[in-house]
C-alpha cells in the first residue's frame, strides 16, 4: 500500500506526540541521558578521545538504548513513531549525539 505522507501529516504526528505524552518523553529521556552525561564526564579521563566526541558517542548510544528499551519494555509499542524504520532510528541516535555534544559545548562555555 503506497500512501503519500505530506509534511503537514509529519508535523501534526509530532504535535501530537509532544500533547499527549510530552512529561512521558520527557521523563523517558530525561532520566537515561541524565545518567549518561554524569557517567561521561567522569569517565571521559580514561578515553583518548576529544570530549565532544566522547559526549557524542555516548548520547548516541544512550539514544539507542532508550530507543530498544521503550519498545522491550513497554510490551513491543512503539511509544516514539519515528522508532518505527531504520532511518528514523539512525536519524534519533544522530540527534542524540547532536543533543550531547552541544551539551558538552554550552557547559564548557558556560562553566570553563
Amino acid at each position: 500500500m503506497e500512501m503519500p505522507v505530506g509534511l503537514s501529516e509529519v508535523f501534526s504526528v509530532l504535535l501530537a506526540d509532544l500533547l499527549n505524552l510530552g512529561i512521558i518523553l520527557f521523563l523517558i529521556l530525561l532520566l537515561p541521558f541524565g545518567l549518561g552525561l554524569i557517567i561521561s564526564k567522569y569517565t571521559i579521563k580514561f578515553i583518548p578521545l576529544p570530549a565532544n566526541i566522547w559526549y557524542f558517542f555516548i548520547s548516541s548510544l544512550i539514544m539507542w538504548l532508550v530507543l530498544i528499551s521503550t519498545v522491550e519494555f513497554l510490551y513491543q509499542t512503539e511509544v516514539i513513531a519515528g522508532n518505527r524504520t531504520s532511518l528514523g532510528t539512525f536519524l534519533h541516535v544522530m540527534a542524540g549525539g547532536i543533543a550531547g555534544s552541544v551539551f558538552y559545548n554550552l557547559r564548557y562555555r558556560m562553566f570553563v
